[in-house]
């Protein structure tokens, strides 16, 4: 290994950039370690941000999202081992040394670390919590790893053909089960900590869960419905998006019928409950109990987007794997 590059993709990142390249250039360093910003077209101080760092070395793009700003970042690269860290995330000074460790062996084609919610708004508390309870139940040995705070071989990268530049969303998940189809293994170092801001406004919010599921749609035609879920997003994740359409469906047309229908409705609050429970168990933050509504209101967006695939699909008016609004790369759906 002839050292680390650390590649950032920013996008109008101006609130968190700073927090977070404070937070690479105070590494502990045992190899030579290159730092790339890789600026997405931010109208916002990203930009100025990234100059004031003298070691930072920044390259500025049009605006075509986090995946090309990542492979333009990897082809820029001069080292083996590719680092790639979202601008709201802030790494603990041993990230590197804990990480790194794990590349000994030549099966292993990505070390990923766990994430640590650093918000203080009641959604990207929520958000967060949900993500680091999925991530504490996963396996060291994992078949998929987010791009939050994950290293790569840069030379594998390269071998099955880079991050897909077509998908919005969900270009970890699709970068990850190549990698596990081509034979190599995913690491989570659940040791390895870093602090990640989610969306804090429900708009934002809604509509990275909106992009999530559209692109999970996409994946799974791409993948087959047994791949559709995975160790940190499992079935009964996913089972939510038909549970939900059906529940809204019967409240619907059952009432026709059946004049207490719209009271199922409340079973897409309750299926939450079992979740909020365990969190509550596990911290002491009130604000918990709002977690039924909110992810009632996220599996609505689901369904949402799910609708707009398949009518876009069958009807072909656009290619789903190229069209949807928005971004997004940490586990959603």
């Amino acid at each position: 290994m002839n050292g680390i590059t650390i590649i950032i993709p920013a996008y109008n990142a101006e609130g968190t950039l700073r927090e977070c390249l404070q937070s690479i250039t105070a590494l502990k360093q045992s190899s030579r370690t290159e730092i790339i910003l890789v600026n997405d077209g931010s109208a916002d101080k990203t930009s100025e941000i990234a100059a004031s760092f003298s070691n930072v070395k920044t390259i500025d793009v049009p605006h075509k999202g986090a995946a090309r700003a990542i492979n333009i970042g990897v082809k820029a690269a001069n080292h083996d081992i590719i680092a790639i860290v979202e601008a709201d995330v802030t790494l603990e000074k041993d990230w590197l040394e804990k990480i790194i460790p794990a590349f000994d062996d030549p099966s292993v084609a990505a070390v990923g670390g766990c994430v640590v919610t650093a918000n203080r708004s009641a959604i990207g508390k929520l958000a967060g919590y949900d993500v680091e309870l999925r991530l504490g139940q996963a396996p060291a040995d994992i078949d998929n790893l987010s791009m939050t705070n994950t290293a790569y071989r840069r030379q594998i990268l390269i071998e099955v053909g880079l991050i897909s530049e077509d998908l919005k969303a969900g270009y970890d998940v699709d970068l990850s089960r190549r990698l596990k189809a081509a034979g190599y293994r995913l690491i989570l170092k659940h040791e390895v900590r870093s602090r990640h801001y989610w969306k804090d406004n429900l708009g934002e919010y809604l509509r990275q869960q909106y992009n999530y599921a559209y692109y999970r749609m996409t994946l799974t035609r791409k993948f087959g419905l047994g791949k559709a879920h995975d160790r940190i997003t499992g079935p009964g994740m996913i089972l939510q998006l038909p549970f939900t359409l059906l529940v809204l469906l019967f409240a619907i047309f059952g009432s026709l019928i059946f004049p207490w229908a719209t009271l199922t409705l409340f079973l897409m609050l309750l299926i939450h409950v079992p979740e909020t429970i365990l969190l509550l168990s596990k911290r002491r933050d009130i604000r918990i109990l709002l977690l039924p509504l909110l992810f009632t209101v996220r599996n609505l967006s689901w369904v949402w987007a799910s609708a707009v695939w398949e009518t876009r699909y069958l009807t072909r008016y656009v290619s789903p794997t190229v069209s949807s609004p928005g971004s997004g790369s940490a586990p959603g759906l």
